[in-house]
């Protein structure tokens, strides 16, 4: 019971957030253009001053785990290569093949499991997920290009993928934090602030965005793809995840990170990269939606059930 009402107080919050974020979006009082916007400024600015003011603070618990890395990057491999091999049979069509693959696989481990870690540890004791989480992100990105390019008979571009990677904000707040903390440096009260201030934003901004982006409106022309999708994101690939974590001993903050990085929804970043890469951006922006708006309860559950663990 214990557990069950921690998750509770976890993840209710959390939707009612995205509660607001509907309800703003409906009533005309923002348009889905502006929280697209917003989400931009939670990415581009809120997102790596939470993760750089995570790393440098002196509390911080949890550091580099290499154990944990190694198998939430082999998982994210696997699951690739997996589908790689098995949606050809059941998906003739190369674009919504390549859109399928990623939307099942590539979770939003940086906004969503980066935030719901925030709001469960607190600052300085969620270390470990955003270093899983930083190296889990670049591994989504070189996966899902050449998934998509490849599923498009397209030429892999990897200047282009090695020159985004090198100017991400999020690996290079992490690169900044850890070189901080291995030199002993610290910012001055003037620069600290204002990144506190933003680190703070995150939370309650990341899922009001989440809220008003969701929308449902070609749903039903796929709605084959996206139960499967969803099922697959959802329940099928976090109950194998971590349920090997457990398997091979993970346990308290080491399961934690594994068990948010994976039950996380589909990442939204999924849309942009289909659209520019010529897979179909339609299915991929509506999957992001529909895992998004059943993650909840999901994540809810596996946290009732592995609360024990934690």
């Amino acid at each position: 019971m214990e557990y069950l009402i921690t998750s509770f107080q976890v993840v209710m919050p959390l939707l009612l957030l995205m509660a607001v974020g509907l309800l703003l979006r409906v009533s005309k009082i923002a348009s889905k253009d502006a929280f697209l916007v917003m989400n931009r400024v939670v990415y581009y600015a809120g997102l790596p001053c939470m993760m750089f003011h995570n790393i440098t603070q002196k509390t911080a618990t949890g550091d580099a785990d290499w154990s944990v890395a190694a198998y939430a990057l082999g998982a994210t491999l696997v699951l690739f290569v997996l589908f790689w091999l098995i949606a050809p049979r059941f998906v003739k069509d190369p674009r919504r093949r390549g859109a399928i693959t990623q939307a099942s696989v590539r979770s939003n481990d940086s906004i969503f499991s980066l935030t719901v870690a925030a709001m469960m540890l607190g600052d300085g004791n969620f270390n470990l997920t955003v270093f899983v989480a930083a190296l889990v992100a670049v591994a989504y990105n070189l996966l899902s290009i050449i998934t998509l390019e490849m599923n498009r008979g397209g030429k892999i571009r990897f200047g282009s993928f090695l020159r985004n990677l090198a100017t991400n904000p999020v690996i290079l707040s992490v690169i900044a934090a850890y070189l901080f903390r291995l030199t002993g440096w610290t910012l001055p009260a003037v620069l600290d602030k204002p990144i506190t201030h933003l680190s703070n934003m995150v939370p309650p901004l990341g899922f009001l965005t989440l809220g008003g982006i969701l929308t449902f409106e070609g749903v039903k022309a796929n709605r084959k793809a996206l139960t499967f999708i969803a099922i697959m994101r959802l329940i099928v690939i976090p109950l194998a995840v971590i349920g090997g974590a457990v398997a091979l001993g993970f346990r308290g903050l080491r399961l934690l990170t594994i068990l948010l990085i994976f039950a996380a929804p589909t990442a939204m970043a999924s849309y942009p990269l289909a659209n520019a890469l010529g897979s179909d951006a339609e299915l991929a922006g509506e999957a992001v939606a529909v895992t998004t708006a059943f993650s909840l309860p999901t994540v809810f559950l596996f946290l009732t059930f592995f609360g024990g663990l934690l």
